[in-house]
């Protein structure tokens, strides 16, 4: 009975969807919380109380601070971790139920980014501030020495020590202050003097050392961030002519400083100045085609890619479903075309390619089509599909890359889409593409039994348009920017199947690849006004004609086999 009974704890513990009883996330109550009221909750306090409660910085006279609501507090992984309290083992999650019903309570650290940049800055304030107030007690470090009076007061601070013990004391004592209804929170710098012989090199080095730092967009708010300047130095050429040195005399070594590759003026003068490349594709269809693209476009409107980022059109648009505005529109299903949430969306990340093609961007993945589209030469396409195939690249520059799009009707009603990509151009370089065609294949004809065709006729599948078989070999050309050729990149081979004419025939008629001359045999008839000649046809019906050129279409979603496979 004790067993049943413990394990049937455990198995309520564990069934649970709140977060156990007394528990908080740095002072903030999530008690019987779903994960994602406890987000909201630790959010809303940090939105609504943040702003007005402060963080001191000191040391002596020396102040900085910032608030609480300038942090970048994950919410999310905050009300996470206070979940996983009695979440984590089936064994121990009853006791933990239980404990806490009693009376035990728990509390998690709010999650804070390691870098996060409002610390970051303070602390580089507070560095700067007071390295500047104590440059007469021992040592001072200007552009490009250190400079050092032996015997002189040397005062330390352990930046590393700092930093951690803010993180993992001073920040998690700050919300626990808020959320009880504080007014502030100080933190005191600590420093070391030493006024002995050999001050502590090793410390002198950890304060002046700084890792070089590029400013940075933050795409949440599209404020630039400072960079830093890189110092170090060598410590034992350091130590070796302190103790070298007669008391009083001062000695000097070089800095190493490293310039950042980008700056705060740098980038903020350069951001988004050039347009690396465009493209501009015709949108025909029907108006739930051109609403799904108008849908898939405005997705990846605005997009930014900061440096060494990768535009996924999948993860930005995410899936294409109803629930978005999403209408069904042809699309290729085991080579047929049909009726599919979301057709015509791949015409956005084939525009976007095309574009992305006339810029040095490194290409990471892209798909072609099943068959041949129209908006755009062979090769020059970009198929996907949600959870498979997706069109990637990759922000290879130094500087922010955005995606803007835009959906347009011209003056004559005559719907197109427009891709911009614009960047930071450095040294000139643009790019062509440019296509060969081989190994086509003209449409054949194929015929199909419909006893709802009138005898003696053919009718034209107009669903399923023909398509000319081909291989296409993409290249994208790399140019100095006065006009050298850099380089020629094969960009592979793209494959697009035939399909044929396809017409329907009345079975009674017999197969028409059999018929002689083009002609079906006559009906048995006594009725010579029965038989149907295939030069008056009803003018709702057609004979065989030349291959038909397909209509503007896509499949906006990858060719999938009759299993639902991708293809």
């Amino acid at each position: 009975m004790l067993a049943a009974a413990y394990l049937g704890t455990c198995a309520w513990a564990a069934g649970r969807e709140t977060i156990l009883p007394n528990v908080s996330v740095a002072g903030i109550d999530v008690s019987n919380m779903t994960v994602e009221q406890a987000q909201s909750a630790v959010a809303s306090t940090v939105e609504q109380k943040g702003g007005d409660f402060p963080i001191i910085m000191a040391y002596e006279d020396i102040e900085e601070r910032l608030t609480l609501d300038q942090l970048a507090v994950d919410a999310g992984q905050s009300a996470q971790n206070a979940w996983d309290i009695g979440h984590g083992n089936f064994f121990t999650g009853g006791p933990q139920l239980v404990g806490h019903m009693l009376g035990m309570s728990s509390e998690v650290p709010v999650v804070l980014p390691e870098d996060d940049p409002a610390v970051t800055g303070l602390i580089d304030r507070m560095k700067e501030r007071i390295s500047a107030a104590t440059q007469n007690h021992g040592y001072e470090v200007t552009q490009t020495e250190l400079v050092m009076t032996k015997g002189a007061p040397v005062i330390t601070i352990d930046w590393e020590t700092q930093k951690s013990d803010l993180f993992d004391y001073s920040l998690p004592q700050a919300f626990q202050a808020l959320a009880g209804d504080g007014d502030e929170y100080r933190v005191t710098f600590q420093a070391e003097q030493s006024e002995t012989e050999e001050p502590d090199f090793e410390a002198i080095h950890r304060e002046v050392y700084a890792e070089p730092r590029d400013a940075a967009l933050d795409v949440n708010t599209m404020e630039v961030s400072d960079h830093a300047v890189g110092i170090d130095f060598d410590v034992q050429q350091l130590k070796t002519a302190y103790q070298n040195a007669k008391s009083g005399e001062t000695v000097i070594i070089p800095l190493t400083v490293t310039r950042p590759n980008v700056t705060k003026d740098d980038l903020e003068g350069r951001l988004f100045r050039d347009l690396l490349g465009e493209a501009t594709t015709r949108v025909g269809g029907s108006s739930a085609r051109k609403t799904n693209v108008k849908l898939a476009a405005a997705a990846c409107n605005e997009k930014i890619l900061l440096p060494g980022e990768e535009f996924s059109y999948n993860n930005t648009t995410g899936s294409r479903s109803p629930d978005k505005g999403y209408l069904p529109a042809p699309i290729y299903a085991g080579g047929r075309s049909e009726d599919g949430v979301g057709g015509g969306i791949c015409q956005v990340s084939s525009t976007i390619y095309y574009a992305v093609l006339h810029t040095t961007l490194e290409i990471v993945e892209r798909h072609d089509h099943q068959f041949a589209v129209s908006y755009l030469d062979p090769g020059m396409d970009a198929t996907v599909y949600y959870g498979s195939l997706d069109f990637r690249f990759k922000n290879n520059t130094n500087y922010p890359v955005k995606v803007v799009t835009r959906s347009y009707d011209n003056s004559k009603g005559v719907r197109y889409l427009e891709v911009q990509l614009y960047g930071t151009n450095e040294d000139g370089r643009y790019a062509k593409p440019s296509h060969a065609v081989f190994d086509k294949v003209a449409p054949s004809t194929a015929y199909k039994p419909d006893p709802n065709v009138a005898r003696g006729t053919l009718v034209l599948d107009r669903e399923q348009y023909a398509y000319t078989g081909m291989k296409a070999r993409a290249y994208r050309t790399i140019y100095e920017a006065d006009g050298t050729v850099v380089e020629k990149q094969d960009l592979g081979v793209s494959t697009y199947k035939m399909r044929p004419n396809t017409y329907f025939y009345n079975p009674a008629d017999g197969d028409p690849s059999t018929w002689v001359d083009g002609k079906p045999p006559a009906p048995p008839s006594t009725d010579p006004g029965t038989a149907t000649d295939p030069g008056t046809a009803d003018p709702g019906t057609e004979t065989p004609t030349d291959p038909v050129t397909p209509p503007p279409s896509d499949s906006g979603i990858s060719p999938i086999d009759p299993n639902g496979a991708a293809m």
